[in-house]
């Protein structure tokens, strides 16, 4: 009798904590995820990295052989992973609101959604109407939806790896936050890469976290690898470019084709140019101009005072 009272005591102890970590694991290790609570190779489910926090506890029970097991909850992007662990490797999460690893916990599994169809269940992570754009305008599901389903079909595959974050501020009724994000998008037959740094407003909904805004700081696309020849002015030169990083001197960015002469002046001055399109953060199509390409950086170098003196004072060398 003493046994059941206990264990309804702390049954109801677990219950009445919101969130739990998990404990007594090595770095980098993970922990098995089971359909029932017995040890062999056919119950696992699924897997906790070792920093697993913001897991919520649906019961616990003893096993047959008189251990403490509980079925939890783990949120992994727009979807979670559920199945029975032991008790032992959980622990009550104190302070969880002021905590940063809780924060990018969250932020890791919003970026993650993103990765996969989860449109049906933006309020998840979204408070609506949502402030995209820190006070100025205003977003509905419905909008945000609509606004997704366009992307998700221009880029089906997609990847992002949030390299850092930073709380900017903290208030009682929310929390901003600084985060940069390494993205990879690709379709059936392009494909495009860069760097988001991003500014975010947090507001909790009582349960978790939910992102109110969003303000772009800094977009980037990254330029794409030449793969074919290019052309040349006034030169019989021609630039083949291969797997190997190469350097690159940058001369200029135009939303126009530059006109005749400023190419003529490139060639007049022994030198051949490259040059990329890609699009800007509000989608407009930028030219970008290189000089090159060069095998090593003490190449590039030996010109760029030349190419500053004849052609850009702001001309700067680049590799990819």
């Amino acid at each position: 009798m003493k046994k059941i009272i206990l264990l309804l005591i702390l049954t109801m102890g677990l219950l009445d904590a919101t969130e739990y970590r998990l404990i007594h694991l090595k770095k980098g290790a993970k922990l098995n995820v089971r359909e029932i609570p017995v040890v062999n190779s056919r119950t696992a489910v699924g897997t906790l990295p070792s920093n697993a926090i913001g897991i919520t506890i649906r019961e616990c029970k003893y096993n047959k052989q008189g251990r403490e097991w509980c079925y939890i909850s783990y949120p992994i992007g727009g979807k979670h992973i559920e199945g029975w662990i032991s008790r032992y490797y959980l622990e009550p999460m104190d302070e969880w609101f002021a905590s940063k690893l809780y924060i990018k916990n969250f932020l890791r599994n919003y970026y993650m959604a993103d990765e996969e169809n989860f449109l049906d269940k933006l309020n998840v992570f979204y408070h609506f109407p949502m402030q995209q754009y820190m006070w100025k305008k205003s977003v509905s599901h419905m909008q945000l939806r609509s606004k997704k389903v366009s992307f998700y079909k221009k880029w089906p595959k997609r990847s992002y790896n949030m390299t850092y974050m930073k709380i900017l501020k903290r208030k009682d009724t929310y929390i901003d936050v600084q985060t940069t994000v390494r993205w990879k998008f690709k379709n059936y037959k392009d494909d495009e890469s860069g760097k988001d740094i991003q500014k975010i407003r947090l507001v909790h909904d009582g349960e978790q976290f939910q992102v109110l805004a969003i303000k772009n700081l800094k977009h980037t696309v990254f330029p794409k690898k030449i793969e074919h020849n290019t052309t040349t002015v006034d030169t019989n030169q021609t630039i083949t470019a291969d797997a190997d990083k190469k350097f690159y001197i940058k001369i200029g960015s135009f939303f126009r084709q530059p006109n005749d002469e400023y190419f003529l002046n490139i060639g007049r001055n022994g030198f051949t140019y490259v040059q990329l399109e890609d699009k800007d953060q509000d989608g407009n199509m930028v030219k970008r101009i290189y000089i090159g390409p060069y095998e090593t950086t003490e190449q590039a170098m030996a010109l760029l005072e030349k190419v500053r003196s004849s052609i850009n004072k702001n001309a700067y060398i680049q590799s990819f």
